[in-house]
């Protein structure tokens, strides 16, 4: 006797073709958008990242930081600069506390979600906020990095701008169902600055190395 043989239904095959096309629909899409997914997940990273470390500045120095609370200057009876000094234990003190509270406002980036919609991936403005959202966390990685910088510009006859900036270095971790990156956090704010009218000693401005008072070589001619 001979067996008869069992043919495929139909319906079982549609099954078996409609699976197939959507699992490879589903990676070709994801290979396809994987890079620029990752590339805007990066840039709105730095850019929430950034303006967390602008609220901590603005926290810590209330936005009205004195020039001169951190340099002191002395000048002859005839208006000549004659001693320029850092307050470098109040600079110190300001750079620390502005980590600590860069990385408690990092801490607070872990218990949000992120969100992009598919359709601004097509960088097309009328499908931009179509389409399903891929959602997507950060985390600090290792710690914050603050150095007070500062320089001195020409600001015309007789006058010099003496800029103080902190210099924030940190990373923050992207991390997308199945992916993740790291992205460097790197961003300068200004916190004081003066004109100082009057010449400013070659001793100060360091012309031959081009640094501050703080040890920046940051002189812009």
């Amino acid at each position: 006797m001979y067996r008869r043989k069992r043919k495929i239904q139909p319906l079982f095959l549609l099954l078996l073709i409609i699976i197939v096309l959507v699992c490879g629909g589903f990676f070709l899409v994801e290979s396809i958008l994987k890079n620029t997914l990752m590339a805007f997940a990066e840039s709105q990273a730095k850019w929430t990242a950034t303006e967390a470390v602008h609220t901590a500045i603005l926290e810590e120095t209330g936005g009205n930081t004195s020039y001169e609370d951190l340099i002191h200057i002395e000048k002859d009876n005839n208006n000549r600069i004659i001693f320029m000094e850092a307050n470098i234990i109040k600079i110190n003190r300001l750079s620390s506390s502005v980590a600590l509270n860069i990385q408690r406002q990092y801490e607070k980036l872990k218990t949000e979600e992120f969100d992009i919609p598919l359709g601004q991936l097509t960088e097309n403005m009328l499908l931009a906020s179509y389409g399903p959202h891929v959602k997507f966390r950060l985390l600090p990685v290792g710690t914050v990095e603050v150095s007070p910088e500062d320089s001195f510009e020409h600001a015309g006859i007789n006058q010099t701008r003496h800029k103080i900036d902190l210099d924030v270095k940190s990373k923050v971790e992207v991390v997308i169902p199945f992916m993740k990156t790291e992205v460097d956090i790197n961003t300068k704010v200004p916190i004081a600055d003066a004109i100082i009218v009057g010449e400013v000693p070659s001793t100060y401005l360091e012309f031959s190395t081009g640094e501050g008072l703080l040890g920046s070589k940051t002189l812009v001619k």
